[in-house]
């Protein structure tokens, strides 16, 4: 799995995404995960480890969920789009 970036500049969500962007595709690609649950309230284990990696390289633990929510929801519209 690719490593996440640290923080280079402001903790936002944005910076958040495409610095955890790499590892949650390999996380997706690699691992038999719910990427539906990943959107929701209830993060699965493999996710929470993911932002708990990210919170060990410098960012927040409550952004670092919220940005795995956002990547999740974007490959579930990108799913979704590519099966229209």
């Amino acid at each position: 799995m690719q490593s996440i970036h640290r923080p280079d500049g402001d903790l936002t969500l944005e910076n958040a995404v495409e610095a955890i962007r790499p590892s949650f595709d390999d996380l997706v690609s690699l691992a038999d995960v719910s990427v539906e649950a990943a959107a929701g309230p209830d993060m699965p284990e493999a996710f929470v480890a993911l932002a708990r990696r990210a919170e060990s390289m410098g960012w927040r633990l409550d952004i670092a969920e919220e940005a795995i929510r956002k990547l999740a929801h974007e490959f579930l519209g990108a799913r979704g789009a590519f099966l229209d």
